[in-house]
């Protein structure tokens, strides 16, 4: 991993501050066990993520320019995304699950930032 920070990927600090905000929650809620287990789950969870919203930049992208797509139904990443993430959201209230809570505003929050660091650095 290269330790410079003007050098290193978008990716690598999202996943940092990610990281920052579960290891908190874990350790302000002091659950436990059961409380890190929901921390790993939802930081994995959150790197699939990122790459699932690359993928669906790029298919959109490719869609912009060429008006083809490999992956036809891209366009239903974000629908089924925020239905999931509303049922979760529930769910883990109804637990108490605090870091899976945290992962829903993680996750609610990461399209927002992702258009507005695409508006910034677009792909062309």
């Amino acid at each position: 991993m290269n330790l410079n920070p003007k050098k290193q990927k978008t990716w690598v600090y999202e996943f940092l501050v990610v990281l920052v905000v579960l290891v908190l929650v874990a350790l302000i809620t002091k659950k436990g066990l059961i409380e890190w287990l929901g921390v790993f789950a939802v930081l994995v969870t959150f790197g699939h993520t990122q790459i699932a919203d690359r993928l669906r930049e790029r298919e959109a992208f490719r869609y912009k320019i060429d008006k083809i797509v490999e992956v036809e139904c891209y366009w239903k990443l974000n629908w089924y995304f925020y239905i999931k993430e509303t049922l979760w959201f529930v769910y883990f209230v109804l637990l108490g699950a605090y870091s899976a809570l945290a992962g829903v505003f993680i996750f609610l929050l990461y399209p927002i930032w992702r258009k507005w660091w695409r508006k910034k650095h677009p792909l062309i």
